[in-house]
C-alpha cells in the first residue's frame, strides 16, 4: 500500500486557489434580453385594395409564420388597425407573440382582413394624431402598412423618398395586383429606419440602433483635496520719511508691532534725506560745465511792405463824413420820380372828376313826358 506525500494536498489546495480567480473572470456576463417590442399592422381598406386582397393575405401568412424573418420575438405585442377615410382601432384584440401558435395567429389576422369592407380612397391623414401618440410612447415600435400607394405620406422624415417610390412603381403594382408594404421603425419616439417593400417576398427590416454603452461608476471616490492653510501676514508699519533702496536696511525703517498699544510720538519732518549707504566720490571728478554766455537781446526785424504806385495815398488826418454813394442816389432818384408820377395821376383824376360833375350840373332836367316826346323819332327835331 502506497502513501502519498503529506504535502500533496497542500499543493493541490494552493493550485485550486490560484486557478479559481481565473475561472471566475473568464466567464462573460450574460447578455441582457432586449425589451419587448410592439408591432402594429395597419391595413388600407380603400377600393383599390380589393383586387390586391389575395396578395395581402398571402404576404401576412408568410410574414407571421416566419416571425418576420426572425425579427419578431416571444413576448412582443401585435396590434391591428384599418383605415380608409377614417381610422378604425380596437376591432382586433391585442396579441402577445408566441412562436408555438404562429399559424393560428396568422389565420386569425387573415380572416379579419378578408371580412373588411373596401370602399373609398386612401387617406393618410386619418392615421394622425393617434399614430403619433403611439410612436411617442413606445420604446421599440415597428409599423407595417399594407397600402395601394395612393396619396401623399406626410408624417415621417422619409416622405419624399416614400412618395417617389410609390409614384415610380404604381403602374407595376396595379398591374400585378400586389400591394406596397411600408415598414417604419421608431425607438423612444425617434424614427430609426424605413423601407418600401414589393410583395411577394421577404421584407427588408432595418435593425434598431445599439443602445449607448453604460458608463461605469468608480467604486473608489476621488481623494478630497484639502486647501493649504492661509498664512496671515502682520501689517507693515512705516515710520519716518526716509526712502532706502537697500533691502538689508528694511528692518531699520520698519517699526515693531507694539502689544501694549503705546502711543508713538510724532516725528518732526526733516528736509535732509538720510542715505542708506554712503555714496562713493570718484577721485577724478569731471570738470564743471562751461558757463553759457548771457543771451543778447536783439530788436525784432521790421519788414517794409511796398505800397503800390498806382494808387494815391489816402490822407488819414482829414477824414470826410460825406462819402459818395452811387447806390443811395439812384434809389432817391427813383423815389422822387415815382412821387412825381403819383402826384400827376392824382391831379388828372381830380380834374376828371370836376369835369364830370360840372357837366352833370349844367344839363337841364325835365319831366318824364317831356323827355319821351323829345326822344320820339316821329316828331321833328327841335331847334
Amino acid at each position: 500500500m502506497k502513501f502519498m506525500p503529506s504535502n500533496f494536498f497542500a499543493i493541490r489546495r494552493c493550485l485550486l486557489a490560484a486557478l479559481l480567480p481565473l475561472f471566475l473572470f473568464s466567464r462573460s456576463p450574460a447578455a441582457e434580453p432586449p425589451p419587448p417590442g410592439r408591432w402594429l399592422l395597419i391595413f388600407d381598406t380603400s377600393f383599390a385594395m380589393k383586387k390586391r386582397l389575395p396578395g395581402v393575405e398571402t404576404e401576412i401568412k408568410d410574414l407571421l409564420t416566419t416571425a418576420f424573418g426572425g425579427q419578431l420575438h416571444e413576448g412582443d405585442s401585435i396590434g391591428v388597425w384599418t383605415f380608409d377615410k377614417n381610422l378604425h382601432t380596437g376591432k382586433f384584440p391585442l396579441l402577445d407573440w408566441e412562436p408555438e401558435v404562429s399559424a393560428t395567429i396568422a389565420s386569425n389576422v387573415v380572416a379579419f382582413v378578408h371580412k373588411q369592407s373596401y370602399t373609398g380612397v386612401t387617406t393618410w391623414s386619418a392615421l394622425q394624431p393617434q399614430l403619433n401618440q403611439v410612436i411617442r410612447h413606445s420604446a421599440h415600435l415597428t409599423i407595417v402598412i399594407f397600402c395601394d400607394g395612393d396619396g401623399q405620406v406626410d408624417w415621417t422624415p422619409y416622405n419624399s423618398g416614400i412618395n417617389q417610390t410609390f409614384s415610380d412603381a404604381q403602374a407595376e403594382r396595379k398591374k400585378a395586383h400586389q400591394p406596397f408594404v411600408l415598414l417604419v421603425r421608431t425607438q423612444h419616439g425617434q424614427f430609426t429606419g424605413c423601407t418600401v417593400n414589393f410583395p411577394p417576398g421577404a421584407l427588408n427590416v432595418p435593425p434598431f440602433p445599439l443602445p449607448p454603452p453604460v458608463k461605469m461608476i468608480p467604486t473608489n471616490p476621488p481623494p478630497v483635496v484639502v486647501p493649504p492653510p492661509v498664512v496671515v501676514v502682520p501689517s507693515l508699519f512705516i515710520v519716518g520719511t526716509n526712502v532706502a533702496t537697500n533691502v538689508n536696511d528694511l528692518p531699520k525703517i520698519t517699526a515693531p508691532v507694539l502689544t501694549n498699544a503705546a502711543i508713538i510720538p510724532p516725528v518732526a519732518p526733516t528736509n535732509v534725506l538720510a542715505a542708506a549707504t554712503p555714496l562713493a566720490v570718484p577721485s577724478n571728478p569731471p570738470p564743471p560745465p562751461a558757463a553759457l554766455p548771457a543771451p543778447v537781446w536783439k530788436a525784432p526785424e521790421v519788414k517794409t511792405i511796398p505800397v503800390a504806385t498806382n494808387y494815391s495815398p489816402i490822407a488819414l488826418s482829414s477824414p470826410t463824413n460825406a462819402a459818395p454813394a452811387t447806390g443811395t442816389d439812384a434809389a432817391d432818384h427813383r423815389g422822387k420820380t415815382l412821387a412825381y408820377l403819383g402826384l400827376s395821376l392824382f391831379a388828372a383824376a381830380g380834374a376828371l372828376i370836376i369835369f364830370l360833375w360840372l357837366r352833370a350840373v349844367r344839363r337841364p332836367h325835365g319831366s318824364l313826358i317831356s323827355d319821351a316826346l323829345q326822344n320820339d323819332p316821329r316828331l321833328p327835331p327841335r331847334r
